[in-house]
């Protein structure tokens, strides 16, 4: 059409404007070009793959990709959308409909059709595939006035419903062919028939509903599934019916304990069972019964009617006096062992205990580094033996009882070397978390070098001793029921060593009256070997120890006194303090494969680090070269309100 026609004067009509003439010319114009250009008045949707509204039929033939917009609509009496090109892809968002039958037709193969709005048919077959089909994918509304909602007749790969496929007739959904994947979470239903009709689907995965009339099955399979894995269930109304052949495998869903799918078989063709399972993902509980899950089979029509999910047994039992209805029984999990909280809770309560092993053993080594022998006759010789208790007091606290034998020999006058021995007679805990053995002593040596013989002057006295305890570990239950931890056992060895070298200085304040100021240094270390606990019928789970190492470097300082009361009698008394330098307090770690989250427990978290001790004591020489002595030393141990309290008794004579 010429525009110039639009701007010809002399083309004006008598008695008619020329503004009015030409702008009604122009409009009409216009809204034919605008009509056309959006394939409104054209049959072919090959020119135009967006489409906002089409009167059909419309046939679509390039091959590639057709989208109905959102509010746009194919609309026909005929089939409204014909699809006869291969690798052709359709994604529908508005309205494909029509007034007979065929919404959506396709003779050719489809790489994929996706569908958020409607596809229906007046007739039937709202949707209609009649060749390969790739991946249909809806969730919309495909449906059908008469039967058939959708209708496979060829090969699809894969078929997601999570919106409504229908038909108001017969037939929700129809397959005469072959689906390899389909999955329900939507809705698939028959207004006056059967739900899905199938002929073969690989694997069928319903979470939705599938529906049909009164008096049909939802499920009618006339030759094959390979897998039915269902959810649809909690109640006769609302469970799966099903006829023709069995499923080769029948897996059910469990959500809950009132949501689980259920299979009811009206009839049955051919000879083949199924095979029962439970679906990987389903929340099972213990000790509960899923009734009803499968009817209207027999025990020659199911396999595979018990096993194990989710650390539970369970079985497929038949109800009382029934030989078709069967319930799904999940009996008593295994136990589930003792809970991290309990452990962890066990392995705070073991590691205070052994706080108190660890001071005891440090407080021997500490102590011991005081025994001495001083009295000496004409062989240069002196032995000292007697007897040492010793009390922790703390929550879980030991007393130990040791048999001393000190020996020494004087090399020159004012120079003096010996060894001793303490030997463990017994070792009481409160609790009896940890047991120490009584079989190896502690063995120590010393070395003293005094400018005088009178004990003024300086003195200077280096010590060093090592012990081994065999060590037995009992940790205590805690908690209750099957999550309480467990009252494990085990044993390992525990290596006491240090040495101290101290130095002091005797005044001679008046007769019979010295005052010795005295500073030292100590290292000692307490280690144990890791371990791991016993298994037994009551241990299933034993803990495994890494080693628990503990080590100080400690510098002392005091003033000690010593006053002859009478020739026979001299008392003694110090005290001081005690700083630690440096420490290393470790950790006390078990660990189980089978209890996640312990974590290791500080064995010191707030140590002591300055102490106070103090000794007060007395000897009585019987004869010049023997001596009855009885010692008290009191220390603040490094363990926050942990002390400790030893008595010594000997009896020493000079050769």
């Amino acid at each position: 059409m010429n525009l110039s026609y639009f701007v010809n004067v002399s083309n004006a009509s008598p008695g008619i404007s020329f503004s009015k003439a030409r702008l009604f010319l122009l409009f009409c114009f216009l809204t034919i070009s605008l009509l056309l250009s959006h394939n409104i008045l054209a049959g072919s949707c090959a020119d135009n793959p967006i489409i906002s509204s089409v009167t059909g039929p419309c046939t679509f033939s390039t091959g590639s990709l057709l989208t109905v917009e959102s509010g746009g609509s194919i609309t026909s009496s005929s089939t409204a959308l014909t699809i006869t090109s291969y690798g052709s892809s359709l994604v529908n968002k508005g309205l494909i409909t029509t007034s007979s039958n065929n919404g959506v037709f396709s003779n050719t193969g489809i790489q994929s059709l996706t569908n958020s709005g409607t596809i229906s048919a007046n007739g039937n077959y709202g949707l209609r595939n009649g060749s390969t089909l790739t991946a249909l994918t809806n969730s919309g509304t495909i449906s059908a006035n008469g039967n058939y909602g959708f209708y496979n007749e060829s090969t699809l790969t894969t078929l997601t419903n999570s919106g409504t496929i229908g038909a108001s007739g017969n037939y929700g959904f129809g397959n005469g062919s072959t689906i390899e994947t389909l999955t329900n979470s939507g809705t698939i239903s028959s207004g006056t028939g059967i739900g899905v009709d199938n002929w073969i689907i690989a694997t069928l995965t319903n979470t939705g509903t599938i529906k049909s009339a009164s008096g049909f099955v939802n499920l009618s399979n006339r030759s094959a599934i390979t897998t039915l894995n269902n959810a649809q269930g909690g109640g006769v109304s609302t469970q799966l019916t099903y006829s023709g052949y069995l499923p080769t495998n029948y897996n059910i869903i469990i959500n809950s304990t009132s949501s689980f799918g259920q299979l009811a078989v009206t009839s049955v063709s051919g000879s083949t069972g199924t095979a029962f399972g439970i679906y990987t993902g389903s929340i099972a509980s213990n000790n509960h019964v899923y009734v009803g899950v499968l009817s209207g089979v027999t025990a020659s029509q199911v396999t595979n009617r018990s096993g194990a999910y989710g650390g539970y047994s369970w079985a497929l039992t038949l109800e009382s006096g029934s030989s078709t209805v069967w319930d799904l029984i999940f009996g008593s999990p295994p136990p589930p062992g003792p809970s991290t909280a309990d452990t962890q809770q066990s392995l705070a309560n073991t590691a205070q205990a052994l706080q108190g092993a660890y001071t005891l053993q440090n407080s021997v080594l500490a102590n011991s580094f005081t025994y001495d022998c001083s009295l000496f006759d004409v062989n240069n010789i002196c032995i000292s033996a007697g007897g040492r208790n010793t009390a922790v007091s703390a929550a879980n606290g030991f007393n130990n009882t040791s048999a001393l034998l000190i020996a020494s020999y004087r090399v020159l006058p004012s120079v003096r070397v010996g060894a001793y021995a303490d030997q463990n007679l017994s070792v009481n805990q409160a609790g009896n978390t940890v047991n120490l053995g009584n079989n190896t002593p502690l063995i120590g040596l010393f070395g003293a070098w005094n400018e005088n013989l009178d004990a003024t002057g300086t003195e200077v006295k280096v010590s060093a001793a090592y012990g081994q305890k065999n060590t037995t570990v009992n940790r205590s239950a805690v908690g209750s029921g099957v999550t309480a931890s467990e009252a494990g056992s085990g044993s390992s060895t525990l290596n006491s060593q240090g040495v101290q070298a101290t130095a002091k200085y005797g005044f001679g304040i008046m007769d019979n009256l010295i005052v010795s100021p005295y500073v030292g240094v100590r290292y000692s270390q307490n280690n144990m070997g890791g371990y791991t606990e016993g298994t037994s019928a009551s241990v299933t789970a034993p803990l495994t120890y890494s080693a628990l190492n503990t080590n100080a470097t400690t510098a002392l300082a005091g003033v000690g006194a010593s006053y002859q009361v009478i020739p026979a009698v001299t008392t003694f008394a110090s005290a001081g303090v005690e700083t630690d330098t440096n420490t290393a307090n470790g950790s006390y770690s078990g660990t189980n494969s089978g209890i996640s989250g312990l974590t290791p427990v500080n064995f010191n978290a707030n140590p002591v680090k300055t102490r106070p001790t103090a000794t007060l004591g007395a000897y009585y020489d019987i004869v010049k070269n023997q001596r009855l002595a009885v010692t008290g030393i009191y220390r603040q141990e490094a363990y926050q309100a942990v002390s400790t309290t030893t008595v010594m008794a000997t009896y020493t004579i000079g050769l």
